[in-house]
């Protein structure tokens, strides 16, 4: 087996580990509920204007904050989403989809894994750029279309994680399908209620299809290193 051969199994089988452990656990860490805003809260806070320079961002700002409610198996459950992007934009009888991140995660966090898979693509497209240009290595085309795929497909899973993040930890307010809006919640209030929500059957689906999909991959890496070895056992017997 050739060292190509080995290096493109390895980082499909890379791909499969992240997908099945990884980044199934970071699917875990959200799932959306549907709500619903049953009133609108006032905050007016009148400050000295010399100590309006003093005053933190963690204090609440002057505006109208929804009450949103939701259904869980313990009952309704009702909070203020004290959210600058939420103020002024509801109505009372708006449906709202909710986004929990359980872990609350703030900004982007890259695992070990991610950055296994990144260097096992840069020593497989430097494999690829290797044989293009020193005349002593060759490549079949059946090892250039599967190594093309499975750096593709690599690239593929690392975008939608990227994006993941991002929509999670910058976009605290955007609109989804129709008139609904979805409100991305990393720091919910009355945390321990949020244990009895159900869980989003999407989301659900999402981690499914991730585990599958992974094990899927890490099995064709295998099949790839047996189909390889077999030349060498027929030599050797």
């Amino acid at each position: 087996m050739d060292v190509f051969t080995l290096t493109m199994s390895l980082t499909l089988a890379v791909a499969g580990l992240f997908l099945c452990r990884d980044y199934a656990r970071f699917l875990r860490g959200a799932y959306a509920v549907s709500g619903r805003v049953t009133s609108i809260q006032q905050v007016f806070v009148s400050r000295p204007e010399s100590t309006e320079c003093k005053i933190s961002k963690s204090h609440v700002e002057n505006g109208y904050y929804p009450v949103i409610e939701y259904r869980s198996p313990g009952g309704a459950i009702s909070f203020t989403a004290i959210d600058r992007s939420a103020s002024g934009r509801f109505h009372v009888g708006d449906d709202i989809k909710l986004l929990i991140n359980k872990t609350r995660r703030q900004e982007s966090r890259i695992c070990k894994t991610v950055i296994v898979l990144i260097s096992m693509l840069v020593l497989l497209c430097l494999d690829m750029s290797a044989a293009a240009l020193i005349s002593g290595i060759y490549l079949s085309a059946g090892q250039i279309y599967l190594a093309s795929f499975v750096i593709t497909v690599s690239l593929a899973i690392l975008v939608l994680y990227a994006r993941d993040q991002d929509e999670r930890g910058t976009h605290q307010l955007t609109r989804v399908d129709g008139n609904c809006a979805q409100l991305c919640l990393c720091e919910p209030a009355a945390f321990k209620n949020w244990a009895f929500s159900v869980r989003d059957p999407v989301q659900a689906s999402k981690i499914r299809s991730s585990q599958l999909f992974g094990a899927t991959c890490m099995c064709s890496a295998l099949a790839i290193i047996v189909i390889a070895f077999q030349p060498l056992t027929f030599a050797v017997l």
